[in-house]
């Protein structure tokens, strides 16, 4: 698929999925080594004593946050459909990408749109508002040969490229059909 048509999947998909426009936040996790499964990440996540089960994507239980989590072919991929978990916990991008390459995207009901590329426990580049000209992180411009595809200024495709970025870097994918039926999912605040 050409970076168009995947901007104008992840368009569809966020007109269609139209409760992700309040919040969300989407990572996937690349290991740089032996395999990865869900459980490591899970436990990266939340330590070694989480639990994992089935809930449907677009609701979580009521008294804890969820994580969505499924490995998907070489990646592992969380969904945070609130966006305010995954992304804004201070050092968890580093934690997570250790051993790792490390993509997330993420915006809140308060906007904190975002593009976050992480390495081996360490930010690389980060894309705050989604603005391509306010790159930041200690190799910002590990990312230029796609963020040329941001659209500038901030226009509400931005969301979708930021998607079909991640998807173009890593092969990770979301669709509405992973988003419509129940998922794994790590429950988090368990005492954390």
């Amino acid at each position: 698929m050409s970076s168009n048509e995947l901007v104008q999947h992840y368009q569809r998909l966020l007109d269609t999925a139209q409760w992700l426009e309040v919040g969300m936040s989407w990572t996937v996790i690349q290991s740089l080594g032996g395999p990865m499964s869900v459980e490591d990440v899970a436990e990266r996540l939340v330590g070694p004593d989480a639990e994992i089960r089935m809930l449907d994507v677009r609701e979580g239980p009521l008294d804890n946050p969820a994580v969505h989590i499924a490995d998907c072919g070489p990646s592992i991929m969380l969904l945070d459909h609130i966006g305010e978990v995954v992304s804004w916990e201070p050092g968890l991008m580093d934690r997570l990408s250790v051993g790792a390459r490390l993509w997330n995207v993420g915006w809140h009901v308060n906007g904190g749109n975002r593009l976050v590329y992480a390495v081996e426990g360490r930010v690389l580049t980060e894309v705050p508002s989604l603005d391509r000209d306010s790159v930041y992180g200690a190799n910002p411009h590990s990312l230029d040969h796609v963020l040329r595809l941001l659209p500038k200024p901030y226009t509400p495709l931005s969301k979708a490229t930021a998607m079909a970025i991640i998807e173009m870097e890593s092969g990770a994918y979301l669709d509405l059909e992973w988003l419509e039926a129940e998922q794994t999912a790590v429950i988090l605040g368990r005492g954390n």
